[in-house]
């Protein structure tokens, strides 16, 4: 059952997928337009807001609204375990012979590269197919991006496109996906503004399996003012979205190009769910007890002077006759005074501020939060003085991180099924028209989340190399995980070089010397003696 749009608008958005913009705010640190108790300090000027740059200024101190946002942590650190541990992504089929000779001008197009020359000619398609459609989607630089999204909306969407600029895969934030009822399709909605005015249209962009077969189908809809929607005739479409057809069909494919990945699935949250479900109030007392500790500190913990009733007369005295006013008192008149009868001039007033604050009650509410969300509390040390301390090996700092790891361990399962999925759509929409492509789920090199030493990682894998439990190209992809497959390629050969193999005149004479090459002759063919 498809989805009947007659109205949209940020209601709508929030009746599918919840209050998303909520968690999107805490994550980005803007709680003093979340949380009730900072907009009435703020409106009342008791603090400023340099967050959102108010136009309200504090009348009677100048604390800021302080902000120690636990929340942004919760989200980025699976994030940045799960994301440095993508690897190579390349086909796991080996180069193919046939598939080569297979290459037409459709595949030439789809894969960059001069025309002419040693460096146009296609070695490995499927390879080069893969690595294209990576560098299309600009994929190394979205990693750690997708997975921060997942972690604050609770989902992500991915999906394979196809036009003038070849294949590539597109990453969405989850309020734009709308599956429908029956789970035979889904709508992507988006605003768009389009035309010569730039007028506001909402685009739906829907795939639906109908009898075994993909039907894609592209909608548009005008705006109203009360956010009414209205289809617009075809040819109208056609002319805005710049597009030949609305409507393709996937003859044979009878699952969706559009993907979505969900955070925390569960029956009860089918589309997931944000990590920081529920942390908005602890985050909420942490800000609001660290802003409270500033204004006791502002107000308490400068110095004050307290003098005899004698010395203010004569201070006030002073002022009235160099300024004419004897609220005007000149700090350089305390510099020389008088005793009163008990010895005292003036004093001076301090309170101990360290007595002052909660930061134990703070500390607890951020043990709270990183124990609900699965975030260990050594990778928090890490931006701590404390933590950053000595050195550790990896297997140390695997049981440190043991909560975090866990957590990124299956958040990563996760996101290289989720690519995986993506690219086999991205090369379905490649073979449609050009039988040199070959579908498949290409391989995703995962490599080690707990960085460690090179000299670690180069001790630990040429171990199993030389154990037998992985082979030469392995260990050198592992050992060189930044590396181009040409680079890589030459590597190989170079070693594999270098291994000088064991023959009959090896074993005679001993390994090959200069000599022993030309059979033991010199440059005029004699035979060369052991004197010589």
């Amino acid at each position: 059952m498809t989805i009947k749009w007659k109205k949209f608008n940020g209601e709508v958005v929030k009746e599918w997928h919840g209050d998303i913009e909520y968690h999107r705010d805490l994550y980005k640190g803007d709680h003093a337009k979340l949380f009730s108790r900072a907009k009435e300090l703020i409106e009342k000027g008791e603090i400023t807001d340099r967050l959102i740059k108010g136009p309200v200024n504090a009348q009677n101190v100048k604390t800021p609204y302080i902000t120690a946002n636990i929340s942004k942590l919760i989200a980025e650190i699976p994030a940045t375990l799960a994301a440095r541990s993508i690897g190579e992504i390349k086909s796991s089929l080996p180069a193919d012979e046939l598939q080569n000779e297979k290459v037409n001008e459709k595949t030439d197009n789809a894969i960059d590269g001069p025309k002419s020359g040693v460096n146009s000619k296609i070695t490995h398609t499927q390879t080069e197919l893969i690595e294209q459609i990576t560098k299309n989607s600009k994929l190394d630089f979205e990693h750690w991006s997708n997975i921060v999204m997942n972690q604050v909306d609770g989902g992500i969407v991915g999906v394979p496109v196809k036009d003038e600029d070849g294949v590539r895969i597109d990453f969405k934030m989850r309020d734009v996906y709308f599956p429908h009822e029956d789970g035979k399709g889904a709508d992507l909605g988006f605003i768009r503004k389009l035309g010569e005015d730039l007028d506001e249209y909402f685009h739906v962009y829907r795939e639906r399996i109908e009898k075994g077969h993909l039907r894609v189908t592209n909608i548009l809809y005008s705006i109203d003012d009360s956010d009414e929607l209205e289809q617009v005739e075809d040819s109208l479409a056609l002319e805005l979205l710049g597009i030949e057809e609305l409507e393709t069909k996937y003859t044979g494919r009878s699952h969706l190009l559009i993907h979505y990945w969900a955070n925390e699935k569960t029956m009860l949250n089918p589309l997931g769910r944000s990590c920081l479900e529920n942390q908005g109030s602890k985050q909420d007392d942490i800000n609001w007890t660290l802003t409270r500790n500033g204004i006791t500190f502002e107000r308490n913990g400068k110095p004050r002077i307290a003098v005899s009733k004698e010395v203010m007369e004569r201070l006030e005295q002073l002022a009235y006759e160099r300024y004419g006013d004897e609220s005007k008192i000149d700090h350089r008149d305390l510099e020389l005074t008088t005793f009163d009868e008990k010895g005292k001039a003036l004093e001076v007033i301090q309170i101990d501020i360290s007595q002052i604050g909660d930061i134990q009650w703070v500390k607890d509410l951020m043990k709270t939060m990183l124990m609900e969300t699965r975030t260990s509390e050594k990778a928090v040390d890490f931006y701590l003085a404390e933590g950053s301390g000595g050195s550790q090996s990896g297997v140390a700092k695997f049981y440190d991180l043991f909560v975090s790891l866990t957590k990124a361990e299956q958040i990563l399962k996760e996101y290289v099924a989720f690519l995986k999925g993506l690219y086999e759509g991205a090369l379905w929409l490649l073979e449609d028209d050009d039988e040199a492509v070959i579908i498949e789920e290409p391989e995703i090199t995962v490599l080690d989340m707990v960085p460690v030493s090179r000299f670690e990682m180069v001790e630990k894998n040429n171990a199993e190399y030389a154990a037998g439990t992985a082979s030469l190209e392995t260990t050198v992809r592992r050992n060189n995980p930044y590396a181009s497959e040409d680079w890589i390629e030459n590597e190989i050969t170079r070693i594999e070089e270098a291994k000088q193999m064991d023959n009959s005149t090896s074993l005679l004479r001993g390994r090959q010397t200069l000599l022993n090459l030309n059979d033991n002759r010199d440059a005029n063919g004699n035979i060369a003696s052991d004197e010589e």
